[in-house]
């Protein structure tokens, strides 16, 4: 019900790795890189809008030492098998190679600096692929290992510009900046305002005022695989939408929604086509979501936050027309449940998970509840999902 403790995982992880590897105790180094969940800001970071982003005690793990042959050689305490490459011939993997972030990374920090030393290294991740940025998360864990290893010294803005490197260049994923500007700038019992086009990480700290709240991570039980969802077409449709309206509103090449300015979409929005209309709606909808969000925030009325959250998922499913019946399904019985202010849809794709922002006094049981009505209906899925309560916490770093 709660992510195991960070002290009881790295014993775990260092175990694993002493198992298969011999080493000093003085060579070993561990990288905590954490998920993130984001409460408001749905679909929107691809097209420069504000997003909401917050890191938790769910995270990656990974235990490495030095390996001077310019080699990467990972164990997985999530797959099965060895991987190994040289830094020198970093080829491109397969979709569903667990490895292929490691190479990812490999490849894109050696556009930008010299890298002399690998690393032998064992991963592991609370709950990979669900919606919750592990992808990112490790991501950035390997960019850290290499970073600290060649005494690269990067600032927080290069490792948010090399992480999206790794999914925009190297796996051809349309993704924005929420994920790796909310694991490399998460700051506990904080909520960060990410400004997608300029970068701007503002942290809005929890206030001591208002109703106390619970976050509740429901796991669908389904992966959350952006590259075969059709999320890459979906940003480039929101993009035909930016250049149309620019078009109809006398604007010069706007590349992206965030370059429409509100008024000149109210003018033109009932001109746009049938077909793409309601996805230009989710977008400017979400927008004035965050900042209302961000206000409610920042005054403590955690009921309206709620409220948004459940405006944004809804939006979601039927506006940007994304997630799926066992999403919806899940949503719906936990945004109804007595005790929840509000429940985000997490996962790009049509996986994830639901993020739920509860009552403190939320019982266990009603969560079980949620969970078991969810498997009642979805039984094939009973094995994979799973409930947590779950914390804020600190972003990346080495230990």
């Amino acid at each position: 019900m709660e992510f195991s403790s960070l002290e009881n995982q790295v014993d775990k992880l260092v175990e694993h790795l002493k198992k298969r590897e011999k080493f000093a105790d003085s060579e070993l180094n561990i990288v905590t890189s954490p998920y993130r969940i984001s409460p408001l800001g749905a679909h929107i970071d691809h097209q420069g809008g504000p997003v909401l982003g917050m890191t938790i005690n769910a995270r990656t793990l990974l235990a490495f030492i030095p390996n001077y042959e310019r080699k990467i050689r990972l164990y997985s305490m999530n797959f099965p098998g060895v991987v190994e490459f040289d830094l020198d011939n970093v080829k491109t993997p397969r979709r569903d190679d667990w490895s292929r972030y490691a190479m990812g990374a490999a490849k894109v920090i050696q556009e930008h600096m010299p890298i002399e030393v690998g690393f032998t290294g064992a991963v592991a991740g609370s709950l990979p692929a669900s919606g919750l940025s592990s992808s990112a998360s490790v991501g950035l864990a390997y960019l850290k290992a290499l970073s600290h290893l060649n005494t690269a010294h990067l600032s927080s803005e290069q490792y948010v510009s090399l992480d999206s490197e790794i999914e925009n260049k190297y796996l051809k994923l349309q993704v924005g900046i929420l994920d790796p500007s909310s694991i490399v700038y998460g700051k506990k019992n904080c909520i960060l305002r990410i400004d997608s086009l300029s970068g701007e990480v503002v942290p809005h700290a929890k206030p001591n005022f208002g109703l106390d709240f619970k976050i509740l991570i429901l796991y669908s039980g389904l992966t959350r695989e952006l590259t075969s969802s059709g999320f890459n077409e979906r940003v480039e449709a929101c993009k035909r939408i930016a250049g149309l309206l620019g078009l109809m509103g006398g604007l010069k090449s706007p590349s992206v929604l965030s370059d429409i300015p509100s008024q000149v979409y109210e003018a033109q929005k009932k001109r746009l086509p049938e077909d793409i209309k309601n996805w230009a709606i989710h977008y400017f909808s979400e927008v004035q979501r965050v900042e209302e969000g961000i206000k409610a925030w920042d005054t403590g009325n955690i009921k309206k936050f709620g409220d948004l959250m459940n405006e944004s998922s809804r939006s979601t499913l039927e506006n940007y027309d994304t997630g799926s019946l066992e999403i919806d399904y899940l949503f719906k019985l936990t945004s109804s449940t007595e005790g929840v202010y509000g429940a985000a849809i997490n996962g790009g794709g049509y996986g994830g998970s639901v993020v739920a922002f509860v009552n403190h006094d939320f019982p266990e049981n009603s969560a079980y509840e949620i969970i078991n009505q969810y498997t009642n209906e979805y039984p094939e899925l009973r094995e994979q999902a799973a409930v947590f309560f779950a914390e804020s916490d600190n972003g990346l770093i080495l230990l």
